[in-house]
């Protein structure tokens, strides 16, 4: 009886496993058959209790990787989503930007047209006043001309009278000399007092119209000189 449980120890301890404390509760009044159901029991409910611990643990890592798969899934989705953002948002920015690039364009292109218009609207009034100076020029010219013609015909009809007047006082200051040597001759009278006198009053009066002539004469020189400058 002391040897058998002692065979048994030694049995679970070498083919079994089973701990050292296990066979020193073996008591000589329980049977052989006992004890191993015993220690199988144990056994059972330990790898119970280890299987229960795996799945346990085997559940919590499905858990987990559910978990991540969702999120991954969700990643995904939000990454697919932002990325059909990013392209809906980059054609729309494409389409804006060739928006803007014709507005642009239009702008380029009404700007021109209006500084052509801006331009040809200048030249035009640049022209038109410089058409309407050169006729102003034209007919002030021609006004001057006209004015010079009748000044040259004045001048000519004052040549013609100082011409005139000059042959005139000669003729006078002729018959004034003759007077004149008539009275020294002492064959003058009283009637020939009254010649001299006259023909010297006649004379003063040609000579001041000669100078009033000849001043007119320069004055109309000076006034061609100065349109001709």
């Amino acid at each position: 009886m002391n040897d058998k449980p002692r065979d048994i120890a030694e049995e679970d301890d070498d083919g079994e496993g089973l701990t050292g404390h296990h066979a020193k509760l073996v008591t000589p009044e329980v049977s052989p058959e006992k004890e191993i159901a015993r220690l199988e029991h144990e056994r059972l409910v330990e790898l119970e209790q280890k299987l229960s611990a795996m799945l346990a643990a085997q559940t919590e890592r499905d858990l987990r990787v559910a978990q991540l798969t969702d999120e991954l899934a969700q990643n995904s989705a939000l990454l697919r989503q932002s990325e059909a953002n990013a392209a809906e948002a980059k054609k729309r920015a494409g389409l804006e930007l060739r928006e803007l690039q014709t507005k642009l364009d239009e702008l380029v292109l009404s700007r021109d047209h209006v500084l052509e218009q801006a331009h040809q609207s200048a030249l035009q009034k640049a022209t038109s006043r410089a058409t309407d100076a050169n006729e102003r020029s034209q007919r002030e010219l021609a006004e001057v001309r006209v004015e010079l013609e009748a000044k040259k015909s004045e001048l000519a009809v004052v040549h013609l009278r100082l011409k005139d007047a000059e042959s005139c006082w000669a003729k006078i200051k002729a018959e004034a000399d003759t007077s004149r040597a008539k009275t020294e001759a002492n064959i003058v009278n009283t009637d020939d007092d009254e010649v001299i006198r006259r023909l010297t009053e006649r004379m003063r009066a040609m000579e001041a119209e000669i100078a009033s002539l000849r001043w007119n004469d320069k004055s109309f020189e000076m006034m061609e000189c100065r349109n001709e400058d």
